[in-house]
């Protein structure tokens, strides 16, 4: 949840400060004079606690008490010292401040013990602090997504949401409406934000995987389609000039939070997940790596035939919609029943060659 407010903030990173512990031991000592005998244990957690990635230059404090009940009544201590209470803010059992009302500088994110959350949170940082591969991976995503959404706060934090989940999923944290999520197939209106989550995601990728050796990294499928409804999944195909070099683009990839699908019996079609239940909360990308040839070529004319074609795209759109409801868990059933129309399409626009899903 983001107050709207929040919503008109600038998106500002910054390199790792080594100032940063230091800012965050003085607002602890802070901190813990307004809670007392109450507090337990206070934590340095988020970006600014992870030496040698990009953060907002914002110090996130986690303070654990006894008791919360004796929390809301000291607000106005808090107040005297800049912050700003918010509540809950979203998060049930949490008390949350930020600080200044000029720039933001400090977050207290303050739990009662046993909550969860505190676990969730420091699992997190030690994850990150043990594992420099997805902390870079992480900061990445952070800077992509900040350089397309510096004035859309709610975006950039929405992208980078499915890799944090992620890291919750491998460090047994994950929140129960995350692992008891729902993978259903829903249609939204088109977004133009799916074209700069593209654009982050495949900087990202180019990067991470230090441009191995690849034919063309191409944003397909209904996002890339302006105007039209569709799952909001951004759907990135990799072209190789052989399929045998697919296999070294699996780590790096994992490193942003995709899971491989292992099992897929297709083996000239390397598919990747991010999002996808358990693993997040909803699916986000998909990654496909595929050899050079009819499987991204159709693909492609079938995109740019939606582009420019009011007609078609409109009647794709509420054949999805009609379909998304008669086959709402059934993603196979989906995928194949609207094959026909994208064959169809395409046969009529002179494409002969094989069609695959």
């Amino acid at each position: 949840m983001i107050d709207p407010n929040e919503r008109i903030r600038i998106v500002e990173l910054a390199e790792y400060n080594a100032e940063w512990p230091a800012l965050f031991t003085k607002a602890a000592t802070e901190i813990k004079s307004i809670l007392q005998e109450n507090c337990l244990e206070i934590h340095h957690i988020g970006s600014t606690a992870i030496p040698g990635i990009y953060a907002k230059p914002i110090i996130d404090i986690l303070p654990i008490v006894k008791d919360l009940r004796l929390v809301d009544s000291l607000n106005h201590k808090f107040e005297l010292l800049g912050y700003v209470c918010m509540g809950e803010y979203g998060i049930p059992g949490r008390r949350f401040y930020w600080k200044s009302k000029l720039k933001r500088t400090h977050h207290i994110h303050l739990f009662e013990q046993g909550s969860p959350e505190i676990l969730r949170h420091i699992s997190f940082k030690k994850f990150m602090l043990a594992h420099d591969d997805y902390a870079q991976a992480y900061s990445l995503i952070k800077q992509q997504l900040a350089e397309v959404f510096l004035h859309d706060i709610e975006n950039y934090v929405n992208g980078k949401a499915s890799f944090v989940q992620m890291i919750d999923y491998k460090t047994g944290t994950a929140r129960v409406l995350q692992l008891k999520a729902k993978d259903n197939i829903i249609i939204e209106p088109y977004n133009p934000a799916w074209p700069k989550l593209a654009d982050a995601e495949v900087k990202v990728i180019k990067i991470v995987t230090k441009q191995l050796p690849h034919i063309s990294i191409e944003h397909l499928g209904s996002t890339a389609v302006p105007e039209l409804s569709s799952k909001p999944i951004i759907d990135i195909f990799i072209t190789l000039k052989s399929i045998k070099d697919a296999n070294q683009w699996i780590k790096p990839l994992e490193t942003l939070g995709y899971v491989f699908w292992n099992e897929n019996p297709d083996k000239t079609h390397l598919r990747f997940f991010k999002g996808m239940p358990p693993f997040g909360m909803k699916r986000t990308h998909h990654v496909h790596i595929v050899e050079a040839g009819e499987t991204v070529e159709h693909r492609i004319l079938f995109r740019d035939i939606l582009r420019q074609d009011q007609k078609i795209r409109l009647e794709y759109e509420s054949l999805k919609l009609k379909l998304s409801q008669s086959h709402l868990t059934d993603r196979e059933a989906y995928t194949d029943e609207k094959g026909a129309f994208i064959e169809k399409v395409l046969r009529v626009h002179g494409y002969l060659k094989p069609i695959s899903r």
